[in-house]
């Protein structure tokens, strides 16, 4: 019965998508996300909607949530099209129109996870879920991420390296790329915006930007099929969470319809100038991701220090006897010249295999191998400390060990921290002096949540949210999430320390 039920409503849901006008579809989820995204263009013209329906309160019952509307689009993309002579044929511009489809989106993936989930896995499904939401649940828009992404991704070789393969600077790229955001907010379907006085921008990084970031409408649909088809089986198709090219291509074109734009979730292009430089920097040669790691140590080191200044934080150094010379782990933590935290820094992203695989750690063994490798050298540097092999300075006997990401990698439970811990101990055999006390629990935090919980906590408070994060309570619970429990308490966030211009410096005129 319930695998009869989910190929009806799965069934159901797609036969209705390719009843519908794609542009007009986009134009209609373009409208709802803008409604309720806070600061919203009049939508006059686009939507007609109940009053109660302009909220952006994630728990309302009228609120379409974000990636309910980012897999509606997804679906409606790789959908083939059904030619249908309607006797009435569908509102566009009605709020109804879009909560029927929601929630018949909502009754597909119900009906699938009655079948494909269980007591057995739901732990799993629960992360998986997570990759895909925690995104929409957080600010695209704001400086410390434009910041830390330009630090890593847009400097030196990683920049170069850009600008010979795409005729533009980084810094124009993600310039571009927010000055389109703010256009794409302000109107659905549109003209290519210009460059124009008193903007001193070369006119044509519009077009090169666009390269990167859109497709055309026929185009989009052979590129969404595709990598839904990759990683969908027949057996298993999981429409909670597909593979998004809206992460890749936020905006789409198309000639049939003037040669307009239109970026139905303006949010990604953000995150394509962001985190998404990765896909720009992946495809060249190994130094530039060892470059990014780089600026990725230097950059935890410069923001621990910035937000607590108490705090000495020194990069990797050698030590050990000559001939047989050991380095470090990435950041030394100091407070009174006493090694407390020890970190090490992995700037690898999870690919969507390793994200939403039935066997994360099998899907990317080999980012799953750094993380356990960081475990490992964690590890033996705390067996080192303890057998006076590194003596540079003292370390803790309960110095906390640290992974420092850059993207979010464990989030609800740490499903594959089991596999890891035995990855790490195989990676240990060479040094059997390692013994158990050395492989304490170790933190895994990513840089953004390290950072939110910088920014509300003096050097003391830090300290004990990484104490209580060793604690089995707290067991994958996300560090900012440590620090202040289920938001129980007001806590004032300390300014970023770090002014933008630094890394963009045409930011001015932008914003200007």
């Amino acid at each position: 019965m319930k695998q009869k039920k989910r190929v009806k409503m799965r069934e159901l849901l797609l036969t209705i998508l390719s009843h519908l006008d794609d542009a007009l579809t986009l134009q209609m989820m373009w409208a709802i996300n803008a409604l309720q995204s806070g600061d919203a263009p009049s939508l006059a013209a686009y939507l007609r909607y109940p009053k109660e329906a302009a909220t952006t309160d994630l728990t309302h019952k009228h609120f379409a949530q974000k990636w309910e509307i980012e897999n509606l689009l997804l679906l409606l993309l790789s959908t083939p099209k059904e030619k249908v002579d309607f006797l009435r044929a569908p509102d566009y511009q009605s709020y109804d129109t879009v909560a029927n489809l929601v929630n018949q989106l909502k009754a597909a993936e119900e009906s699938e996870s009655a079948l494909l989930v269980d007591h057995t896995n739901v732990l799993d499904e629960l992360q998986r879920y997570a990759h895909k939401q925690f995104l929409w649940q957080r600010e695209f828009f704001e400086i410390e991420r434009l910041y830390r992404y330009t630090y890593v991704y847009g400097q030196g070789s990683c920049a170069d390296y850009f600008e010979r393969q795409n005729g533009l600077s980084i810094n124009e790229f993600i310039l571009t790329c927010i000055a389109l955001y703010g256009s794409t907010k302000a109107f659905a379907w549109q003209k290519v915006p210009r460059i124009e006085p008193p903007l001193t921008l070369r006119p044509e990084i519009v077009g090169l930007t666009l390269k990167l970031i859109a497709k055309e409408l026929p185009e989009m649909r052979a590129e969404t099929t595709k990598r839904i088809d990759q990683v969908m089986s027949a057996g298993r198709p999981k429409l909670a969470y597909l593979p998004s090219t809206l992460r890749h291509f936020p905006i789409i074109s198309s000639t049939k319809h003037n040669d307009q734009i239109i970026a139905p979730l303006p949010q990604l292009l953000i995150f394509r100038a962001t985190s998404g430089l990765y896909y720009d920097l992946a495809g060249g040669p190994q130094n530039l991701l060892e470059e990014a790691n780089g600026r990725f140590e230097e950059y935890g080191k410069k923001l621990i220090e910035a937000r607590c200044p108490r705090f000495e934080v020194s990069r990797d150094q050698e030590y050990g006897p000559k001939g047989k010379r050991m380095r470090t782990p990435d950041l030394l933590l100091k407070d009174g010249g006493i090694v407390k935290a020890v970190f090490e820094c992995k700037a690898t992203k999870l690919t969507f295999a390793a994200q939403y695989g039935d066997d994360q750690f099998a899907e990317a063994p080999k980012a799953f191998g750094q993380i356990a490798k960081g475990m490992s050298q964690l590890w033996k540097f705390f067996s080192r400390a303890r057998r006076g092999i590194y003596t540079n300075e003292t370390v803790a006997d309960d110095a906390y060990g640290i992974i420092l990401t850059m993207e979010n990698w464990f989030q609800l439970d740490r499903r594959q921290l089991p596999s890891l811990r035995a990855a790490a101990d195989k990676l240990c055999e060479d040094e059997p002096d390692v013994t158990p006390e050395d492989k304490r629990d170790v933190i895994f935090c990513s840089i953004e949540a390290l950072d939110s919980v910088l920014a509300v906590s003096n050097e003391d408070e830090l300290l004990e949210t990484f104490t209580k994060a060793r604690e089995k309570e707290y067991l994958g619970w996300m560090l900012n999430d440590i620090r202040n429990p289920y938001q129980k308490l007001t806590l004032v966030r300390k300014g970023y320390p770090f002014s933008i211009d630094e890394v963009l410096p045409l930011w001015k005129e932008i914003v200007s």
